[in-house]
């Protein structure tokens, strides 16, 4: 399901009023913690459902008012990264692995463990999906090494 813009705007509208009132309750001392934790909990939420849009702007909402450490903010979108990679978009090393999913390389790893976890199996086999899967975890790896080195 995609957004429009204006709903997108709306939608950002609501989570920023509620940011606005989560930091108040924080800084007024009532619920120490609760708008950092609610805030966190709607971008793992928004991650798990795919909606990788909005999680990047809650995260940049939330790390600039301080409801979400730095930190924090970097691993999640390392998250969101990893997660709307394509097969397609690997290293071309690991495409070149016998029994590579060719017809996959337009999905991204939230798809394909989707189609997985919920046994769908039209487009491609277990096996298949299994490889799919792996692929882009160890590339997902490899960005996680690169950016330590840097």
């Amino acid at each position: 399901m995609y957004l429009t813009l204006r709903e997108a705007a709306f939608i950002m509208a609501l989570l920023l009023g509620a940011l606005t009132s989560c930091a108040h309750r924080h800084e007024e001392g009532g619920g120490a913690g609760f708008g950092r934790n609610t805030a966190e909990a709607r971008i793992n939420h928004l991650i798990s459902e795919g909606r990788f849009v909005e999680a990047e702007a809650l995260i940049a909402e939330s790390a600039s008012s301080g409801l979400v450490e730095q930190s924090v903010a970097v691993s999640l979108r390392r998250q969101i990264a990893d997660l709307s990679m394509k097969l397609g978009e690997i290293p071309a090393r690991l495409q070149r692995v016998p029994n590579f999913p060719a017809k996959l390389k337009d999905f991204t790893r939230f798809h394909l463990q989707k189609m997985y976890d919920s046994a769908d199996f039209g487009i491609a086999s277990k096996k298949e999906l299994q490889t799919a899967l792996k692929l882009l975890k160890d590339a997902a790896k490899d960005n996680s090494r690169l950016l330590q080195k840097l």
